[in-house]
Parts: structure tokens; C-alpha cells; sequence
């Protein structure tokens, strides 16, 4: 019976028991001191919270800048051929230009083309091209795993059916920005143009063509 009442207390534990002032005072100066030396040394090692932070900015500067981007859209259902259009429509143009000309296509191919296209903008302007002189300088599709399919015929019989599937690739990089290539385009013709010079009017005919017919 005395181990019993040995480990019987009638009052409450001791970490529910509310201090005393004293008790908190002295736990707060304690606390306080605490504190002070562990934000102290906190400073000296690691500085300010947000010191720490990667900024988009910083990434950006010392992330290795780029004078080319390939990119490649997903395997459509679709004839190469046909993917061959629009891919020579967008081969040599600006970036924005070619986005401009996917807008107004009435192709099927044309919509997700465009977004693969404003996706590849974004991510070469990141990569260190600049937007101004961003040009597609190469463009051109791959073919992809032809998809089987039953053709389903009269008289019990039946056949395959290949759907075939394309990919679209392109390449970016700084070319020409528009004036600079309608100025050489100016000089170009200007270059055609050639003149008469002094030539004397009195002088005979060459190669002159006399007609056996009298009319």
C-alpha cells in the first residue's frame, strides 16, 4: 500500500501549473537573452531572410546565354505533307511575323502550331535571344509511328488502315530584323538598274530584221 500512495499526487502536474510573477520575469529576461544572442548570431552566419532568395533576375544573368533554340511541337495525327505547308509558310520569318501568319490561317494545324510557336518565344527570350532579331531561321517536320487502325469491309472481310502521325521542328536564332532586310532588298534592285550611257543616236542599226513580206 505505501508504493501505491508513493506515486499518488493530488495537485496538478507540474507543467500545468501557471508560474509565479517572479517566475515569469525571470523566464522572460532568460527568454529575451535567448533570443537576442540566437537572432545575433542568425546575422553574422546568414544574414537577411530573403538574402537567400534565387531571383528570376539573378538565374537569368548567370545562367549561359544561348545563339540558338530548337523546338518541337508533340506527334499530331497528321500527313506530313500537309504539316509541309504550314512549315514552309513559318521557315524565314520573325518570330512575331510567323505568329501573325498562323492567326490568320484557316488550317486546323495552324492553332496549336501558333502556341508552340509563342511558347518557343518565351522561352528563347529567357534562354538570352532578343525578341527584336528572334527569327525562325530553320524549319521542317519528321515523321512519326503510323497508328493501325481495322477497315471494316463488306462480306465478312476487313483491312488496315495506317493514320499517319508528323512532328514539327524549328529553330531560332538573331537574323535580320525587317528593315534591315527590305534596305538590302532597296540596294539589291538598285543594283539592276543600269544606264544607257553616252551612245551616239546617228549611228546604224544593228541587227535589224527585214521581213520577206511586203505588206
Amino acid at each position: 500500500m505505501n508504493l501505491i500512495y508513493r506515486f499518488l499526487s493530488f495537485g496538478l502536474p507540474s507543467w500545468l501549473k501557471r508560474p509565479t510573477k517572479k517566475e515569469d520575469e525571470e523566464n522572460g529576461e532568460t527568454m529575451t537573452e535567448e533570443s537576442s544572442t540566437e537572432s545575433q548570431m542568425e546575422r553574422k552566419t546568414t544574414g537577411n531572410l530573403f538574402d537567400s532568395l534565387d531571383l528570376k533576375e539573378e538565374r537569368n544573368k548567370q545562367r549561359k546565354m544561348v545563339s540558338e533554340a530548337t523546338y518541337k511541337t508533340a506527334q499530331r495525327k497528321m500527313s506530313p505533307r500537309k504539316l509541309a505547308l504550314l512549315s514552309r509558310q513559318v521557315a524565314g520569318l520573325p518570330i512575331d511575323e510567323a505568329i501573325l501568319q498562323m492567326d490568320f490561317s484557316e488550317k486546323r494545324a495552324s492553332k496549336w502550331i501558333r502556341s508552340m510557336l509563342a511558347w518557343s518565344r518565351d522561352s528563347a527570350i529567357e534562354k538570352g535571344i532578343r525578341r527584336s532579331r528572334m527569327v525562325v531561321a530553320q524549319s521542317w517536320v519528321s515523321k512519326g509511328p503510323k497508328i493501325r487502325r481495322i477497315d471494316i469491309k463488306g462480306r465478312a472481310r476487313m483491312g488496315v488502315k495506317h493514320h499517319p502521325t508528323a512532328r514539327l521542328h524549328i529553330l531560332l536564332n538573331e537574323g535580320q530584323t525587317y528593315d534591315q532586310v527590305m534596305a538590302r532588298k532597296w540596294d539589291k534592285e538598285l543594283n539592276k538598274v543600269r544606264s544607257a550611257g553616252i551612245v551616239r543616236e546617228d549611228g546604224k542599226l544593228r541587227r535589224k530584221v527585214i521581213s520577206g513580206w511586203t505588206w
